[in-house]
């Protein structure tokens, strides 16, 4: 099966399944041997947050996806298997949602409340520190009571404008567990009207330079407000990544149905008129695409003369092939993904489950033309045992040639270590970042790396060369590329706790307008704040 073809298999894999395969891999390459027998994991099973018994063919039934897994079983599975909190629910939360056919209100809590929700909200809305579970635990408990009303007025937008701020300087798990409850609050019968008129205020205003992620989690969200706000950034956006933020919740909610007609004429004639060119301008195409599937009678519209030649293309989450037009690079991604998939098999290959799953999820982090597919997928293997050897062959990858030349392999690698890379991948992501040779884009993609990939270890001066050489290069050039990449620099300053230099580039009269703003920002973060994102 070549990698295309592997990313049409991945597309036909259900949220179930999905989540079936995280336990039932995790429980096979457990540390804890015994646990790897079914009988005995089952035996094991009852205790911990799971106050019943359970049968062998119950867990071979939620192993398989033949019968949806509770909450408080995934849960269960992290306790068994010293898994630390939330890896796995977190995780399979995320899934369950993405994959969804409809938008997901389902809010039934993970495990029991472990704190009074008064005693949550109290600590949220005050100096105090936020971990992302307390955050889960909060959200679930306001979700259990979808009329509460919170005194004083404000605390709900005080609520979502924390929320928002920590997630937007957060990573890997503490991101997880708070964008997942952003998106539950988005869907709060009383509060999720607040939430969202927040996240159109933070992605236009002071979170600017982290708005995708913002207005993409407006996808699902059925309030006609979040479609209107999509829609407003995507006609008339904010800047260029709530463009992109809006381009990517369009996925879903074109196929959830959340724009009436006239919304719908717009979103046509937004999609016509939308510039696919430039370091956030990738996901245009793939949603011409997707809309002219879904809506046949719009295809002209979009596509104009291509419309004849795309109406058979998959549009299941956006995630049909589409790089036809460019042979080379699908050769070169396929052959990318046929060397990493068989790394797989080194992981205790007595033991490996289903390896036609991995292998359709490596293929969808690397080949799939939508960026959350590829994201999503990355999560999922990220929360296995597969994780190490995948990133270390996502490195190797890196370090060929054609790799590097090629700007859109060496970019979905790239996208694909910044998930699942460790700090011995931080040396790569630090040379590719700064070596003359390598092209603007690929070196952009490994600086987007750098915030999350071992930030706290960026010791030493590198940090300050790779301003300093961007710097340059932006100054010598003005490109949008460079523009872009030295705002990701921001970022990875932010993460890495540089006051210092981005206090420098505060204060420098020269620098990239937009960089500063997004410099000023983190230095006006409370600490108790920034102390949270990372917890």
């Amino acid at each position: 099966m070549d990698a295309h073809a592997a990313v049409a298999a991945g597309s036909a894999l259900g949220r179930r399944a999905r989540v079936a395969w995280l336990l039932r891999v995790n429980r096979l390459l457990a540390e804890e041997s015994s646990l790897r027998s079914l009988p005995a994991f089952a035996a094991a099973f009852h205790g911990g947050v799971y106050d019943r018994e359970v049968s062998v063919s119950t867990v071979s039934r939620w192993e398989t996806g033949r019968t949806p897994v509770p909450w408080r079983a995934v849960r269960r599975y992290e306790e068994l298997l010293a898994l630390p909190r939330n890896t796995l629910t977190a995780t399979a939360r995320t899934v369950w949602r993405y994959w969804a056919p409809g938008p997901v209100l389902d809010v039934a809590p993970a495990g029991p409340a472990v704190r009074p929700l008064e005693d949550l909200l109290e600590q949220a809305v005050s100096g105090d520190v936020m971990t992302g579970d307390d955050w889960d635990q909060l959200v679930d408990g306001l979700c259990a009571r979808p009329d509460v009303v919170l005194m004083p007025s404000g605390t709900w937008s005080a609520l979502a404008e924390r929320l928002v701020e920590e997630m937007v300087i957060a990573d890997d798990l503490p991101w997880m567990l708070r964008f997942e409850s952003l998106n539950r609050l988005l869907n709060h019968r009383r509060g999720g009207r607040t939430v969202i008129a927040v996240c159109g205020a933070m992605a236009a205003g002071p979170a600017r330079l982290t708005a995708t992620e913002i207005v993409c989690a407006l996808d699902n969200c059925g309030h006609p407000d979040a479609a209107d706000l999509v829609l407003s950034e995507l006609a008339r956006p904010s800047g260029p990544l709530a463009h992109r933020g809006a381009v990517m919740a369009c996925f879903r909610k074109v196929r959830y149905r959340h724009f009436d007609d006239g919304q719908l004429r717009t979103l046509v004639r937004a999609v016509r008129d939308a510039g696919g060119d430039g370091p956030t301008g990738d996901q245009v195409e793939p949603l011409r695409g997707h809309l002219s599937a879904l809506y046949p009678e719009y295809a002209r519209a979009v596509l104009g003369r291509r419309a004849t030649t795309r109406r058979d293309e998959p549009a299941r989450n956006g995630s049909g092939d589409r790089s036809g037009s460019d042979p080379d690079a699908r050769a070169l991604v396929a052959a990318a993904v046929a060397r990493v998939t068989a790394r797989l098999g080194t992981v205790e290959p007595d033991r490996v489950c289903d390896p036609a799953v991995p292998a359709a999820l490596v293929a969808e982090t690397l080949a799939s033309p939508l960026f959350d597919v590829r994201l999503y997928a990355a999560f999922l293997l990220a929360a296995t045992p597969y994780r190490p050897v995948l990133a270390d062959a996502l490195a190797a990858e890196l370090v060929r040639p054609p790799a590097v030349r090629h700007e859109r392999l060496a970019i979905v690698l790239l996208d694909a270590l910044r998930v699942l890379g460790d700090h011995r991948h931080r040396g790569l992501l630090q040379r590719l970042a700064v070596l003359p040779s390598v092209p603007r884009p690929t070196a952009y993609a490994a600086v987007r790396g750098l915030g999350h990939v071992a930030a706290d270890r960026a010791g030493g001066d590198f940090l300050r060369t790779a301003v300093a050489h961007h710097h340059a290069v932006w100054l010598s050039d003005r490109d949008p590329v460079t523009a872009a990449t030295l705002e990701s620099l921001v970022y990875a300053l932010g993460m890495a706790s540089r006051d210092d230099l981005l206090t420098a580039i505060l204060d420098s009269a020269d620098f990239l307008p937009p960089a500063r703003t997004a410099a000023a920002r983190w230095l006006a973060i409370p600490g108790h704040r920034r102390a949270s994102a990372l917890r």
